[in-house]
């Protein structure tokens, strides 16, 4: 629903008549004196400054000005330190506003954009500098969102903003981005985009709110591009492949947009990838449910798969994680950090938990067991409650510090929700302290004491390294992986294989220790005979070295293959059984690791023999039978010997 002009007007009034209501007494005064403030306090350390009010603007531009201010303070949303240290940047703005819109009744009364672009003009034209001009610009757009907020009453999903802590919805509120702004799409398809993020976020809740973020800054794109080569479509139903193809192009030749660090830059292949990936997904939902601003071409017509860069797989060696020569820098210099990012950036490197994920943890969050001490908490990625990972008693003693601190400080009303890192005042007040409050605060500690990573640049992180750290080094430090899978609160094995990044030097400890007591091998009538792993390098030809560390690349369900990937297998197609086994394959290697698949997949055979035995099914268990007999052939030489090892090099290679 779009409010009519008059019913808008009647609305503003009404609103309006409520500021005038509330701005009494000292706040009704066209100048506010420090000291004469009713939130002044002595720890606030201001002396005799002033906030003015220009008398020359019109009263109800006054008034509003008076009014932001003034619900700002009371709400703890601001301090009163900040107010009357930005009277700089708002005499700035009352006097471009008296220079060029003397007329305005309102702050809403002259279009954003247009109001934007020409004070960001005025003052560069007046020697203001680019840091200067952002906090300029940057009180003017918390004045103007503000008053867009409170003039609108509309339902928050009919609104052009909207406010997610409006919504009732679960969100990430160790973020900043507590709005979706959807001003940028064309207004011809505004409501489409509204429609289609609704129902993806609050209906279905397919689509997280920080996507929504994401994918309105890749959706306006397209739409900013279709506008302006079609401005009097309202639909996309004409929609053609050559439209997309003209928009390919446009994302190859134009600077990436956006609020990020790549502004400006040049479109990398990621960015093309998540741009058409997001259109696409887009195009495929309204036609699926039928939408009549659906383009009639479908949509694996408009969008092939050859559009999207193929973009490379990351490698192990790709993970952003902290390595001990950056986590020792940050350790020599962590006093350094600000006393409230102290504990969450000892936290994250002690309990894998995502970064938004400690920022919210509870104060409650400290649990003791016979067993040790357990940091609790809600994993929020993989909605997860009540997730437990160990942790050392000196980390409990930093969350027992932090409890204490948290319960002096917090009240009801700057800390309802019982956040373990609450934040005290400002607009965050009663929220937890950002992730990127967080991040910042490394990389300007990173920046100011030279912590370089092993390249020799300066170390800048990333939200998700000290997870990354986490897993690295547990894997490193050889725990089974479905128990890593376990600690991190991964929902599969698969998400954990990301940090089996093992170095040459823990590779070669574990294969040592886990053949150390001997090992076994397939002669070729298939018998099982003692062996070692050294004696057989050597009379075999094998290229230990080559071995161990190709380890993991030829890793299979049920033992690892060491023939070199170039040659073929002779027993590649035959699949009723693991064909290694059935022919005595030489390239065929068990080690201790192996254990427990051969221990699960005999008791499956024995249970299914069972079920054979009861239905008479004389022919199956005759079948099964050698199959159980050779596993259990294997499992007793892995226990007994420690593996299996063999395959002759110059027989290896003989096969190219």
């Amino acid at each position: 629903m779009i409010l009519n002009k008059a019913t808008e007007q009647q609305a503003r009034i009404l609103k309006y008549e409520q500021i005038l209501q509330e701005l009494i007494g000292y706040w009704k005064n066209n100048q506010w004196d420090a000291l004469n403030c009713p939130l002044y306090k002595k720890e606030t350390k201001l002396k005799s400054q002033t906030i003015k009010f220009r008398e020359v603007l019109n009263p109800r531009v006054r008034n509003e000005f008076k009014y932001y201010f003034y619900r700002r303070l009371i709400n703890l949303e601001i301090n009163m330190a900040t107010v009357w240290s930005s009277s700089g940047a708002f005499n700035s703005l009352q006097d471009f506003i008296n220079r060029f819109y003397s007329g305005i009744s309102s702050i809403h009364d002259i279009p954003y954009g247009k109001f934007s672009i020409h004070y960001k003009t005025y003052l560069f034209e007046h020697g203001k500098k680019d840091l200067t001009v952002k906090g300029y610009l940057q009180l003017y757009n918390r004045i103007y969102s503000f008053f867009l907020d409170w003039y609108d009453e509309r339902k928050e999903t009919e609104k052009d903003i909207w406010d997610v802590r409006k919504l009732g919805i679960d969100y990430n509120n160790s973020n900043h981005g507590y709005t979706l702004n959807f001003t940028s799409i064309p207004i011809s398809f505004r409501n489409l985009v509204k429609r289609y993020i609704e129902k993806r976020v609050l209906l279905q809740e397919s689509l997280s709110w920080g996507s929504a973020i994401q994918t309105i800054s890749k959706l306006q794109e397209f739409f900013k591009y279709i506008f302006k080569k079609y401005p009097n479509w309202q639909d996309l139903t004409l929609l053609s492949r050559s439209d997309i193809e003209s928009f390919i192009y446009y994302l190859r030749t134009s600077p990436m947009g956006g609020g990020s660090v790549h502004k400006g830059q040049a479109p990398s292949e990621n960015h093309i990838h998540r741009s058409l990936s997001v259109l696409e997904t887009f195009i495929v939902y309204i036609q699926r449910y039928e939408w009549d601003e659906a383009p009639k071409k479908p949509a694996g017509i408009l969008i092939v798969p050859e559009d999207k860069p193929r973009l490379p797989p990351k490698a192990s060696n790709q993970i952003k994680y902290i390595s001990d020569f950056v986590w020792d820098q940050i350790m020599n210099h962590m006093g350094k950090l600000p006393q409230e990012i102290v504990p969450i950036v000892i936290l994250l490197e002690a309990s894998g938990f995502r970064i938004s994920d400690v920022c919210t943890l509870k104060v409650d969050c400290l649990i003791q067991r016979e067993d040790g001490w357990w940091i609790v908490g809600d994993q929020r990625k993989v909605k997860g409650k009540n997730h437990r990972v160990p942790i050392s008693e000196e980390i409990a003693k930093v969350v027992l510090s932090q409890q204490k601190l948290t319960k002096e400080k917090s009240t009801l009303e700057t800390n309802p929700l019982n956040y373990l890192f609450p934040t005290y005042h400002g607009t965050r007040k009663g929220q937890p302290i950002s992730r990127d409050n967080v991040v910042n605060n490394l990389n300007l500690l990173a920046i100011e004491n030279n912590i370089f990573d092993e390249k020799g640049n300066i170390y800048r992180c990333k939200a998700h390294a000290f997870r990354h750290r986490y897993g690295v080094n547990l894997i490193n430090n050889g725990m089974n992986i479905l128990h890593v899978q376990k600690l991190m609160a991964h929902v599969s094995p698969e998400m954990t294989l990301v940090y089996a990044k093992i170095h040459d030097k823990t590779l070669r400890k574990e294969w040592e220790k886990a053949t150390s007591n001997g090992a076994i091998r397939l002669n070729q009538g298939g018998k099982i005979i003692a062996t070692s792993i050294e004696k057989q390098a050597e009379k075999n030809g094998l290229e230990l070295e080559w071995l161990r560390h190709n380890l993991d690349s030829i890793r299979l369900d049920h033992g690892f293959c060491i023939k070199s990937p170039k040659n073929n297998c002779d027993f590649l197609e035959q699949t009723l059984e693991p064909p290694c086994i059935k022919n005595n394959c030489r390239s065929f290697h068990v080690d201790q690791s192996f254990l427990d698949f051969y221990n699960d997949q005999i008791s499956k055979i024995e249970s299914d023999i069972h079920i054979y035995q009861k239905s008479g099914r004389n022919r199956s268990i005759e079948i099964i039978q050698p199959k159980l007999k050779r596993y259990k052939e294997i499992r007793d030489g892995i226990i007994h010997n420690g593996g299996i090892y063999g395959i002759n090099k110059s027989r290896r290679e003989s096969k190219n």
